[in-house]
């Protein structure tokens, strides 16, 4: 039996489905009977913390709390030594002669979350993602005038399977492949096939994001459940250019259900998204109501005509290369923020700061934070001295300068001689001016792709579009409503909408 929720923006989806998995333990239901997937490595803990806290159980009775991938990864008995990094590519690429950056993140484990900076491995894993052949994939999907040559694209692909075979290497899609269909194993000389354990019920969270492997996959592992609960909102769905199948959800069969009540958008924000979306031809219909406050929509020209003085902020554009302009304007009006979740260089350079004042106040730092504020010095610390430290240790001014090399000991805009004029003007400005440069800006930029689950208590959408995605919106408009929908429904209070410069921009002006 399978139960769809559709949870609009805000309508607490993911709350509702952890109070489910309560529900079913509280009921009766061991936890490795239950498996919750999810696309975040901590959405799936954070979960599995959750659960266990509520039935007072160990966390380790949680043991399929997890993300597709690592469901794969544990389950094929993989280890860390036999997936494809960084250094793996690097290496394939001298193979090849041909120069390849990339791998996946790191600092996500194997949770699938992947992060390829070479467009062909980019290209390679969509591809696959699709359940097709990378130069399939080519022929049909890109454009005449991309940068990437069908030769070398065939190049890369077979050299790659060619390394991972000699290796006996995977990669996370060949997890999710292998794991599905099975494989002949060369040593054994025989087919592996890969049975998934028996539950009770099984979940699976944002499910508008899943790609047609991942889709099979989920399949192979409800076929083995009594039960199955999937939650996600077709109209978020925007990451179908990175392979996500939102069509896939959008005709699931079970019974279905809407969660009707948006705790985030307020009433004038929700008006334009809700006409934005119906907008949309293929997707669920379903009604859903805004918070009681009214909020408000402003149209504005520039950056320069906003006042970020207070409040929080998220300012939104639909590319990459739009950030950078709208940093600089940022800047120009000396305001602190962020792009996306990276730490701005203002706060590290703060850090630096507010440690040498301590360290000449006669508190000791380790040697890390000695290793930074060094960084930033030149004339005034002696590099052969410093060089002499020892690691995981303290050290107090008295003895930087007399064993270490430090020359100095005056105030920080004297002693930190790396620091530029712009740096320096900047910190006293922003200071001046109230903001608290130890914490996290009140502003953050990021593309509309990068900020999905996130909300602020304003939002700007810039709504000018690439030539790319110009293109697309004027052949298939249904992704692009998609995305500014999502924009749009980020906002618990002001949603400003900022005209685009150029005549290629989402026309928006319909939907006010």
């Amino acid at each position: 039996m399978r139960r769809i929720t559709y949870g609009p923006p805000g309508t607490g989806k993911t709350e509702r489905l952890l109070k489910t998995i309560e529900i079913f333990l509280r009921f009766g239901v061991e936890p490795e009977k239950i498996g919750y997937f999810t696309f975040s490595k901590n959405a799936a803990t954070n979960g599995k913390e959750r659960a266990a806290s509520k039935v007072n159980k160990p966390i380790n009775r949680f043991p399929f709390f997890q993300t597709l991938h690592s469901f794969c990864f544990t389950q094929m008995g993989l280890d860390k030594a036999r997936v494809m990094q960084p250094k793996n590519y690097q290496e394939l690429g001298n193979d090849l002669d041909i120069e390849i950056e990339g791998g996946y993140n790191q600092d996500q484990d194997h949770d699938g979350t992947l992060r390829y900076d070479n467009p062909y491995l980019q290209l390679i894993h969509k591809a696959r993602a699709l359940m097709l052949e990378p130069l399939e994939y080519y022929d049909r999907y890109e454009p005449d005038d991309t940068e990437i040559k069908r030769n070398k694209l065939d190049i890369i692909f077979e050299g790659l399977n060619i390394y991972k075979d000699e290796k006996g290497m995977v990669d996370f899609d060949d997890m999710l492949e292998r794991y599905v269909n099975g494989y002949f194993d060369k040593e054994t000389n025989r087919k592996i096939e890969f049975i998934p354990p028996e539950f009770k019920v099984v979940f699976l969270d944002e499910a508008q994001d899943c790609s047609g492997m991942q889709w099979k996959l989920f399949n192979k592992i409800e076929k083995r459940s009594e039960y199955s609960v999937v939650t996600g909102d077709d109209d978020q769905g925007i990451y179908k250019w990175n392979g996500a199948d939102v069509d896939t959800f959008i005709n699931l069969e079970g019974k279905r259900r809407v969660l009707k009540e948006s705790h985030r958008v307020p009433k004038e924000p929700f008006k334009v998204a809700d006409r934005i979306i119906k907008k949309v031809i293929n997707r669920v219909d379903k009604e859903y109501y805004p918070k009681k406050e009214n909020g408000s929509v402003k149209h504005c020209q520039s950056l320069y005509e906003i006042d970020f003085t207070d409040g929080e902020w998220l300012v939104l554009a639909s590319a990459n290369y739009m950030l950078n302009d709208i940093g600089d304007v940022l800047d120009e009006k000396e305001l602190y923020w962020q792009r996306r979740n990276a730490t701005p260089r203002v706060k590290n350079i703060y850090e630096i700061i507010q440690n040498w004042n301590k360290l000449r106040t006669g508190i000791p730092m380790h040697y890390n934070d000695c290793k930074k504020i060094f960084h930033k010095m030149n004339k005034n610390w002696d590099k052969k001295l410093f060089k002499a430290m020892t690691k995981d240790k303290f050290y107090d001014i008295d003895s930087l300068k007399n064993n270490y090399g430090l020359k100095t000991e005056t105030d920080w805009q004297e002693a930190l001689d790396e620091l530029g004029d712009s740096d320096i003007r900047k910190i006293i400005k922003l200071t001046e001016a109230g903001e608290d440069l130890s914490k996290n800006p009140r502003i953050s930029i990021s593309t509309i792709h990068g900020v999905k689950g996130n909300e602020r208590e304003n939002v700007v959408v810039h709504t000018e579009l690439s030539g790319k995605a110009y293109e697309d919106y004027l052949e298939n408009a249904d992704d692009t409503h998609r995305l500014f929908y999502v924009a749009c429904t980020r906002t618990e209070k002001n949603l400003f909408i900022m005209e685009p410069k150029r005549k290629k921009g989402y026309d928006i002006k319909r939907f006010v």
